[in-house]
């Protein structure tokens, strides 16, 4: 008669213990070493729109080409119609901090006489909490990245970065839908980028 293995018995043969074997294994190291290569490309801003920045994600992702070179081409685009004259950003006072500002919607014509009130905030929503979007983008020339600060600091237009990438980005997207601006994907081995140039 055969004899059954008593379940609760510890097994006869010892089988490789796998669990063990991870969790003593040295963790592995990832090698960071392209991040540290391209840190310089990499651009990120506090305060842009993010339904901008969701709009040039979907354009991106419906021309596949990498999301940071659509806003890339859609900030040079705007920077060379403001060096031409054809874009005017003018900043206006901001009472509730030392800057200026590009979008003072709730700040009324000082001209007029009128005081500041502040609006209260919706329900669940904090004061100032577009400040805590945080756009990250890749594939940013570090001369285009000095261009945006220099233009946004204050001997330039003295306005929060964010606030020049998301004027810079509303005027290249209504471009766009106008069918001013076209974004033309050329391919490559690996993926699409954008051809260089201003558009069409």
């Amino acid at each position: 008669m055969n004899q059954r293995r008593d379940p609760f018995s510890p097994p006869k043969t010892t089988a490789p213990d796998i669990y063990n074997q991870l969790r003593l294994a040295e963790p592995r190291k990832r090698n960071r070493h392209w991040e540290k290569e391209h840190l310089s490309r990499k651009a990120v801003y506090r305060g842009v729109d993010p339904r901008l920045a969701l709009r040039v994600k979907q354009l991106a992702g419906g021309i596949q080409v990498p999301e940071g070179e659509v806003a890339r081409f859609l900030l040079e685009y705007a920077l060379q119609a403001y060096a031409s004259g054809e874009l005017v950003l003018s900043p206006y006072p901001d009472p509730r901090r030392m800057r200026m500002t590009l979008f003072p919607a709730d700040i009324p014509s000082q001209r007029a006489g009128l005081t500041y009130t502040p609006r209260k905030p919706r329900r669940g929503q904090e004061p100032g909490s577009s400040w805590r979007v945080i756009t990250t983008w890749r594939g940013f020339s570090p001369e285009l990245k000095d261009e945006i600060s220099c233009l946004a600091s204050e001997a330039g237009l003295n306005v929060p970065v964010g606030e020049l990438v998301t004027a810079l980005l509303r005027f290249s997207l209504k471009a766009h839908e106008c069918g001013l601006l076209k974004l033309e994907p050329v391919p490559r081995i690996a993926g699409h980028t954008l051809q260089e140039g201003t558009g069409g």
